[in-house]
Parts: structure tokens; sequence; C-alpha cells
């Protein structure tokens, strides 16, 4: 899909992406990913984009404009936010892990009380 994009082959982009019942291709990690869709109603209009850095601290459950601004008050670049986004873990997903953890660890202590 990317090489297809890059060397501006429509077709082979096109064919890329597969039929709407089929699943979503797996885009290949890199510096910057793009996001591809297409509308069912419309397989032949599909279209890569890159996504901003609002929607990367959107899809990581950050605030709008987290990542703006370092400890000094200096905007940050746009690729350093980018990198900064992609190194870090998504806070619904820690949330998740961290809740599992402390009702297992609670749980534990609770039994250990009991015995």
């Amino acid at each position: 899909m990317r090489g297809a994009s890059k060397r501006k082959e429509q077709a082979a982009f096109q064919n890329s992406f597969g039929l709407p019942a089929d699943p979503f291709p797996t885009l290949l990690a890199s510096d910057l990913t793009p996001f591809a869709f297409w509308f069912e109603d419309d397989p032949e209009g599909g279209c890569v984009r890159f996504l901003t850095e609002r929607e990367s601290e959107r899809l990581m459950g950050l605030p709008e404009g987290w990542t703006a601004y370092g400890a000094d008050g200096t905007e940050i670049r746009p690729l350093a936010r980018y990198k900064a986004l992609g190194n870090s873990i998504a806070l619904p997903c820690a949330d998740y892990i961290m809740a599992g953890i402390y009702e297992a660890l609670a749980g534990k202590e609770e039994t250990r009380g009991n015995v």
C-alpha cells in the first residue's frame, strides 16, 4: 500500500485496500504512518493521510494540546510530538491494566487475612 502510494501507482494503491468485506490491511510501522480509509459505498475513493497531532493525542486518551509545549513553555515541533506520542502508552489501556493489577492484589490481601 505505502509503496504504491509513494510511487503514485493509482491502480495498485486502490487494489491494496481490498473489498469492503475484507479485513483492513495492517500498515507497517515507520517514522510517520499514514492513516488510510475508504467509504463502503465508494471503494474507488480511498485516501491516505497523516493523523494530526491533535488526533494522535485523542487516540492516546490525552487532552488536546497536551504535547504542544515543553516544561519550559516553548512550543514543541510536530515531529517531536509524534515521537513522544509514539513512545507512550494509551491512558485508557494503562488505566485498565492498573485496575486489574489492583483488583488482583486487593483480592489476594483479603484472602490472606481470612485464612
